[in-house]
């Protein structure tokens, strides 16, 4: 996993054709969806902007959030 976020965050986000490639590289082009979720660093009162962009089936995004969710909490193997 860490190869693939491996150079993907600086100030200004990575584009969508950086994903695509990194994505391809790592996994010889067999994605068939992914999700990215980016946050900004917290303002004076607290608040972060986050984003998420995903690419495939949107029923797919959704579980691939809900399974990494349980991989967070300890629910799931990695």
């Amino acid at each position: 996993m860490g190869k693939i976020l491996e150079g993907l965050f600086d100030q200004k986000g990575p584009s969508k054709k950086e994903i695509k490639s990194i994505i391809k590289r790592t996994t010889k082009g067999k994605t068939i969806c992914y999700v990215l979720l980016t946050c900004s660093e917290p303002s004076e009162n607290g608040n972060m902007d986050v984003e998420m962009k995903y690419e495939g089936e949107k029923w797919l995004a959704a579980y691939l959030i809900h399974t990494a969710q349980g991989v967070l909490e300890g629910d799931e193997k990695e």
